[in-house]
């Protein structure tokens, strides 16, 4: 029986429909502000419940947003984003009030596909919990996964909800390609919003119309909104931007669909084709409809692949099938060593592609192991996370399998924090301190982090550089200091100048005061009404 006919499979839209607009608000704002890829201490839920009881409104016009550096699988940064909350609230109003309209284009624009071609996009689940994507590498397609606590979120395929339908347009074709698009997020131009929603001719005509404006025109302004007023490039890290990307790519899935057979994770494209010939077209093709909103093909990953091939990439296979020595159902350290070995060996085939050693990771950590075995599986964590930054994220996770002592767990943040303080990388820093707050040690009995905020760098280092001080009863006079510096003025068209918190650090402005000089954010009118109610954005644990 072919994916088509499967009772348990859902369409694109079926998945989507399933989201009321009251849980599209609540799941955009109470908890997709933040990125996954953030030190885990922050959270949007107590702001959220604050909009729902009061919707407030702020007089503040313009909005720039706190940028954090985060470490990819090649070892070359990328700069997340964390949406000033004010105007973060306003988008996700008009996502809200548009959902039913925008439910409404998704179906009309995914109706005809004869299987899901988006293979990642927001669904509900039914136990209401989310699947997470940890991580998403354009390179192999690979998703790290893990259940939380949330009503939706971008999601991995899955095969009972989604089918797998490569397994089936592959059959009589002599070709795979693949293909990408080039800085997809930050290449958005908003207006390409509107385009795919009612064309480009509408879109124009009624750009200007008065109080009545269309709902597109209006999904584009509030994505504006979260950039400076930017219409080149969407914010990487909001929840929302993955909705908003979604619009204008199944605008392009449309037209190609009646074409070709392929299948699309988020900006990576796989299409299965019978001749060299038709596997340039689709490109050509492809190439030409991303054109129409803006985009482009990354074209040093393009490539045309001879059939047959493995779905998976080779390394996938190859560590899938890998047999781990194991004793009274517990991996043994003559297993875990060669099987490292050989994550490392692929790593280093693959351009030192680091999501080779996540993945590794993420099938020991499965798995209950020897004592001896546990002992190497540490030692090469603590090993390779000083190699490759990227691998810091995961410790989150692998901290939690309780494997790790917290006296080591001590030890390998510690060397973190030195390596981050020497090359500076305030992720590899932000994560050695959100350690030692969770599990409550003192990186070194010394240590102050006074001078590293006061650089004024990295907004979440800076916030949690206060939160360590604060916690160990270190002098946090100065950090009032620090954050007082961001009050500034904004001049506004008709009511003349409003007191803020400079955008790109108001999370540690805002919550430095919140604690030590509450009074001053009564300057601010727009905080004043979040200090009133006591919103924070840092999670009751870590305060």
């Amino acid at each position: 029986m072919g994916y088509k006919n499967q009772e348990s499979t859902k369409t694109y839209y079926e998945c989507l429909n399933q989201i009321t607009t009251d849980e599209l608000y609540e799941g955009l704002l109470g908890y997709g502000m933040f990125a996954e890829k953030i030190p885990n201490f922050l959270t949007s839920e107590t702001f959220f419940e604050f909009c729902k009881s009061n919707e407030p409104c702020f007089e503040q016009k313009e909005y720039r947003y706190i940028k954090y550096e985060n470490m990819r699988n090649i070892n070359i940064p990328r700069i997340l984003s964390i949406p000033h909350p004010f105007v973060y609230y306003k988008q996700c109003k008009v996502l809200k009030e548009s959902w039913k309209k925008l439910k409404k284009y998704f179906y009309k624009k995914t109706k005809s596909n004869k299987y899901k071609i988006s293979r990642i996009h927001i669904r509900k689940l039914d136990n209401k919990k989310f699947i997470d994507y940890r991580d998403y590498n354009l390179n192999n397609a690979i998703l790290e996964s893990k259940i939380i606590q949330k009503i939706f979120n971008m999601n991995f395929k899955n095969y009972k909800f989604d089918g797998a339908p490569e397994q089936e347009i592959f059959i009589g074709k002599r070709y795979k390609v693949k293909a990408d698009i080039s800085n997809c997020f930050p290449s958005i131009y908003t207006h390409a919003i509107s385009w795919a929603l009612v064309g480009k001719k509408m879109a124009k005509e009624d750009k200007n119309k008065g109080k009545d404006k269309p709902y597109y025109n209006e999904i584009d302004k509030s994505t504006q909104w979260l950039n400076y007023g930017e219409t080149h490039g969407i914010l990487i890290g909001p929840h929302s931007s993955n909705l908003i990307s979604e619009i204008i790519l199944v605008a392009a899935d449309y037209k190609l669909s009646k074409k070709y057979e392929y299948i699309r994770n988020i900006d990576d494209y796989t299409c299965y084709v019978k001749s060299y010939e038709e596997a340039e077209k689709f490109l050509l093709d492809l190439s030409m409809e991303l054109k129409k909103y803006g985009l482009s093909l990354n074209h040093k990953k393009t490539e045309i692949i001879e059939l047959p091939s493995s779905f998976e990439e080779e390394w996938v296979r190859k560590l899938k099938l890998f047999k781990l020595d194991s004793y009274n159902g517990k991996i043994k350290y003559t297993g875990i060593a060669p099987f490292l070995d050989m994550a490392l060996e692929l790593m280093k085939d693959n351009k030192n592609n680091a999501a080779i050693l996540n993945y590794a990771f993420q099938i020991l950590i499965k798995n209950k192991m020897t004592s001896s075995a546990k002992k190497y599986f540490i030692n090469t964590i603590h090993h390779l996370v000083l190699l490759y930054p990227y691998l810091i994220f995961l410790l989150d996770e692998i901290f939690q399998k309780n494997i790790i002592s917290q006296e080591y767990i001590k030890k390998i943040s510690l060397d973190i924090f030195s390596l981050g303080k020497e090359k500076r990388n305030y992720e590899a820093m932000s994560y050695a301190l959100y350690f030692a707050l969770k599990y409550n040690f003192k990186l070194k009995e010394e240590l102050s982090l006074l001078e590293e905020a006061k650089r004024e760098e990295d907004c979440i280092l800076m916030l949690l550089c206060y939160l360590y001080d604060k916690k160990n009863d270190n002098d946090i006079e100065e950090y009032k200091k620090v954050a007082k510096q961001f009050i500034t003025n904004q001049t506004l068209k008709k009511n003349g100048n409003i007191t803020i918190l400079d955008d790109e650090y108001w999370l540690f402005a805002y919550e430095v005061l919140l604690r030590e000089d509450d009074k001053v954010l009564d300057q601010c009118i727009d905080w004043k009404q979040l200090k009133n109610k006591n919103i924070s954005f840092i999670k009751q644990e870590f305060q």
